[in-house]
């Protein structure tokens, strides 16, 4: 049961009946030839290609640009917010980066998105959040209520989660 069966092309350790006290050299280094000759890679090279196949294979190895999700999802929805980080780089400068002793950590916020795209709410979430300040709070939730992100696809208003670190 513990025994390894051997396939057709394995080139891994080799094991079957051994030579007798004459063969020994010769018989290793032929060995290692065959063994070495049939685990090595041959170098092949496709034919270039004629006719039809040239225009076929003319757009071959680009890849095509995938179609932007239109409908609200994680993917486009941190895109949204990453491209507003200078306004939240703005809220910390007015607020707690302000002081002399500029606390830094993390916000936990759940910003709320109704059907329709529109910012309905933020809430924070103190327990995943390292930096509390009521100031940095109200200025990111007046910031992030002017965005506008893809529609949903349900009737529910949908609670995104971002952890914004600062």
């Amino acid at each position: 049961m513990g025994e390894r069966r051997r396939t057709r092309g394995d080139c891994g350790n080799h094991r079957g009946r051994r030579a007798g006290p004459g063969a020994g050299p010769w018989l290793l280094a032929l060995g290692l030839a065959l063994s070495l000759g049939a685990c090595k890679k041959s170098e092949t090279q496709a034919p270039e290609p004629t006719g039809d196949e040239a225009g076929e294979q003319e757009g071959e190895g680009e890849l095509e640009e995938l179609e932007e999700d239109p409908y609200l999802n994680p993917s486009n929805f941190i895109t949204v917010v990453e491209g507003h980080m200078d306004e939240i780089d703005a809220c910390y400068g007015e607020t707690a980066g302000k002081e002399a002793d500029a606390p830094t950590g993390r916000v936990r916020a759940t910003i709320v998105i109704d059907r329709d795209g529109v910012v309905k709410d933020v809430t924070y979430d103190d327990q995943r959040s390292d930096l509390k300040h009521d100031g940095l709070y109200a200025c990111i939730k007046d910031a992030a209520m002017k965005w506008s992100f893809p529609t949903s696809i349900g009737e529910l208003d949908q609670p995104m989660p971002y952890t914004f670190k600062f």
